[in-house]
């Protein structure tokens, strides 16, 4: 599957196509172009791979990606659930990096939440759509989509594809 859009937003306009590599789902996809929407402003990269010198020799590879110049890791994105193991490597190999996880889900949000609090994972951030709000996202978002707006890296309003949505993330950790 892929998604093709072309985003206005914050007065900046940018194409973006997301494939679904591995095994990675429709649902994964539509996560993974909100996480672009909401760090928009940050120019996240999406294809991380050994071959970007940030990660060169890493197992772990993350959904959206930020380096400085100097290809020192500054974001660290994950889409959905995601294993406690990468997360935990992720967060002490890239000590300056902010480390997120983006949930569809509250209830979602929350068991991961716990699961780092039980590992001791306290730098890692999760943020959820809010309940109901998923869903509605979801039913928006086709294989092409036009979107116009703005965006900070909790909230969205915009229109996509003709129509309206406006959404806050709440974090839960």
């Amino acid at each position: 599957m892929k998604l093709r859009s072309s985003l206005y937003l914050n007065e900046q306009e940018r194409p973006l196509q997301l494939f679904s590599v591995l095994n990675e789902t429709a649902d994964h996809l539509v996560l993974k172009l909100a996480a672009c929407i909401f760090f928009f402003d940050q120019e996240p990269l999406l294809t991380t791979s050994p071959e970007h010198p940030a990660l060169q020799g890493q197992e772990f590879y993350p959904d959206l990606l930020k380096s400085d110049p100097a290809n020192e890791v500054t974001l660290w994105v994950e889409c959905g659930k995601t294993t406690l193991h990468k997360l935990g490597k992720a967060s002490k190999r890239y000590r300056r990096a902010r480390v997120v996880i983006l949930t569809a889900l509250p209830h979602e949000g929350k068991q991961m939440a716990e699961a780092l609090d039980k590992e001791g994972l306290s730098r890692v951030e999760v943020w959820s759509f809010q309940e109901g709000e998923w869903p509605r996202w979801r039913a928006l978002v086709r294989e092409q989509n036009d979107i116009i707006g703005e965006t900070t890296e909790s909230s969205m309003n915009l229109v996509i594809n003709g129509q309206s949505f406006m959404t806050e993330l709440q974090r839960v950790r």
